[in-house]
């Protein structure tokens, strides 16, 4: 397997008959059903650029290799790009696991852990500078303390496994974001609390710092922790907020009212909510999370989009996205 590495983009797009070579992380590996009743490996990839799966059979040349491996294992494959239903389709004609020497190597573990596009630090400081000028004293106190005492994790995190910002420093991208949106539109709407808001806003996820594992350099994918399992990030979250509320003195009331916000911010209990949104802030903050959650599902979507593919999947808004810009000369 000597060709140059490609990432998984990049072999996509490289064109039908071509040969690729790139450095993955095996993040599913499965034995999956037949209709004769036999069986076959289904076995996922994945590298910072995007994430591919392949259905190894039991003549595969990659099989024996593919047997050996469990998830987590950053993996070097290669094969041919072939062509299914209109869409690239990577065909794996060979596949190892990295040695030792190569693990050690930070470049090429460097290619499979997914990064914000923006600078974390520049981030951080807008995060903070919107913290600071939260109105209310005790929401303020009870932001600061939270991310006083979950700051590093929070900057570091992703903000979701898949479909939105799954990648190291999404969470604060996530947040940053709808802080942004939330202070913009604000002004619409005089009968939502700003200083609830923009509490919830910034708070709304920060359970996912318990929620999910680091996203360590040479992993493609986090993962859930025990807590994570057991309780989920709205939980947790909420959890945080009743500590850091009591511990800076705010008033009950208040904890009640940023408690639901999180409680709340899935909308609905079939995605997850605790309960419906009962306020209007915590509707205000549950529709920013959405804008900015498909939004960024489509902003993903477009830039791994192969060229010449007119249509994508993207789970994120349930349905085909339209990959090719209008043409308005913007």
């Amino acid at each position: 397997m000597s060709e140059t590495l490609q990432s998984l983009r990049e072999a996509k797009a490289s064109g039908v008959g071509s040969r690729f070579a790139a450095i993955c992380s095996v993040t599913d590996l499965a034995a999956k059903p037949t209709r004769n009743g036999g069986s076959y490996l289904e076995l996922a990839v994945a590298d910072a650029s995007g994430d591919a799966r392949f259905k190894v059979w039991a003549d595969s040349p990659i099989r024996a290799a593919a047997d050996a491996l469990r998830v987590g294992t950053p993996v070097r494959i290669g094969g041919t790009v072939g062509e299914y239903n209109g869409r690239p389709d990577l065909k794996a004609d060979a596949l190892a696991a990295l040695t030792e020497a190569e693990r050690a190597n930070p470049a090429l573990m460097g290619r499979l852990t997914p990064v914000s596009q923006h600078d974390p630090a520049r981030m951080a400081a807008e995060l903070d500078a919107i913290v600071a000028a939260i109105p209310h004293a005790g929401l303020r106190a009870t932001v600061g303390s939270v991310l006083g005492e979950h700051g590093e994790r929070f900057r570091e995190s992703v903000a979701a496994l898949g479909v939105h910002h799954a990648y190291r420093h999404g969470l604060l991208e996530h947040t940053l974001r709808m802080a942004k949106s939330a202070r913009a539109l604000l002004p619409l709407y005089p009968f939502v609390d700003p200083s609830l808001a923009l509490a919830g806003v910034i708070l709304h996820d920060v359970g996912k710092v318990q929620e999910y594992t680091r996203l360590e350099p040479g992993q493609a994918k986090a993962g859930f922790t025990r807590a994570g399992n057991l309780h989920g990030h709205l939980v947790l979250g909420a959890f945080l907020v009743r500590d850091h509320g009591a511990k800076v003195g705010l008033d009950p009331s208040l904890r009640e009212r940023l408690e639901h916000i999180l409680l709340s911010h899935h909308t609905l209990r079939e995605f997850g909510a605790c309960a419906t949104p009962a306020t209007p802030e915590a509707v205000f903050v549950a529709r920013i999370d959405e804008i900015d959650a498909k939004l960024s599902a489509v902003e993903e979507e477009l830039r791994k989009a192969p060229p010449g593919v007119e249509f994508v999947p993207v789970r994120g808004i349930d349905g085909q996205l339209l990959t090719t810009p209008p043409r308005t000369g913007g």
